[in-house]
Parts: C-alpha cells; sequence; structure tokens
C-alpha cells in the first residue's frame, strides 16, 4: 500500500451505490479487477464529486490486497515526474519503472492545462504502457474536449487513440457527493457579493 502512494484509503464497500451514477454491474466487474490481468483500461469521466477518484482509489487498493503491484499519481504528479526524468535523460527508465506495475492510475488528468513537452511525455507514457499495463484514469473533461488541456490536436488524438483500445469507459454523472453532504449539514450556496 505505502508503495501504491494513494492519497487516502477508500473501498468500494465505502461507496454510497445510491448516491452513485455507476451501475451495480459495472462496479462489480471493476471490483473482479479482470480488467487489470487483461491489460485493459479504466477511463473514468464526468463531472467533479461524482465518485471518480473515489472508485479509481477503492479499485487500486483492491488490485494491491489481490497481490497486484499498484502506482497512483494525479496528472500533475505524473508529468512532473516525467518531466525529472527528461532533465537527466532518464525519461525512458522512469516509465519503464513505473510500468513494472501492473496497474497505473492517474488521477485528475486535465484538471490543469500542460504545455507541449507535458503533453508530449504524457503521450510517451500511455503509448508506452498500452496492451502492456493497465491504466486507470479519471477526469472530469469528456474525451471530445481533451483538446482544451493538451495542446495540440494530433497528441490529443493520439493519447485517446491508444488509451481508449481495449478501454473501459465509465461516464458518471450527478451533483457533487460532497456537496451534497454539506447541504445535507446545513451549508448554504455561495451567494455572490
Amino acid at each position: 500500500m505505502k508503495n501504491a502512494a494513494f492519497p487516502v484509503i477508500k473501498t468500494l464497500d465505502e461507496l454510497d451505490r445510491s448516491a452513485c451514477s455507476i451501475p451495480g454491474p459495472t462496479l462489480d466487474y471493476l471490483a473482479s479487477l479482470e480488467w487489470i490481468t487483461a491489460r485493459e483500461n479504466l477511463c473514468l469521466v464526468g463531472p467533479a464529486g461524482t465518485g471518480k477518484s473515489h472508485v479509481l482509489v477503492s479499485v487500486g487498493a483492491a488490485a494491491v490486497h489481490a497481490g497486484h503491484k499498484v502506482r497512483y499519481f494525479t496528472a500533475a504528479d505524473l508529468t512532473e515526474t516525467l518531466y525529472r526524468g527528461m532533465a537527466d535523460n532518464s525519461v525512458g527508465r522512469v516509465i519503464e519503472n513505473l510500468l513494472r506495475n501492473d496497474l497505473v492510475l492517474v488521477d485528475e488528468v486535465g484538471f490543469a492545462p500542460l504545455d507541449d513537452t507535458g503533453a508530449q511525455l504524457l503521450f510517451r507514457f500511455v503509448s508506452a504502457a498500452c496492451e502492456r499495463r493497465a491504466l486507470g484514469i479519471a477526469s472530469h473533461w469528456p474525451f471530445e474536449s481533451w483538446g482544451r488541456f493538451l495542446p495540440e490536436h494530433t497528441t490529443a488524438v493520439s493519447l485517446l487513440d491508444r488509451l481508449l483500445h481495449h478501454a473501459n469507459v465509465v461516464v458518471t454523472a450527478g451533483d457533487s457527493y460532497r456537496m451534497r453532504q454539506a447541504r445535507a449539514r446545513g451549508g448554504t450556496a455561495l451567494k455572490d457579493k
């Protein structure tokens, strides 16, 4: 678990299935971990607060308990790791070391825009993982909008081509779980000043 570097530990049992837009059979398939052994990807896409990170961390934790090697990153942290490898000319070695894991999870994809170099590094990582390792990706951007945070259209198309090949795409919907909790505790919406 320590090597996975999860920000927190979550389980699928803790997920409020009544408030989750992901169908039960889909959650059950993800929990089976068969997709990791098959080297398929998991792409979770939807608005903030709809369970993407919870599911990503939960399946990662379940994979660790099942004996898989897992590594979690935010997209910003992964890009920074790859940049450091580029700085000392070891990016290929960094990518190969990351791909020693059975599953690499990348959360918050698109949260911050990438420059050309960052986008190329992310593409290089996804391309190297393609059909070799399972990737789990979470993003609030629908795929057709990935050009908003990837500066080059060709890079966005090529990255998605490799990412979505053999992928389980899960689209989440609904209101933010955290916002619902805040309202239930008596919180009110912020008003413009």
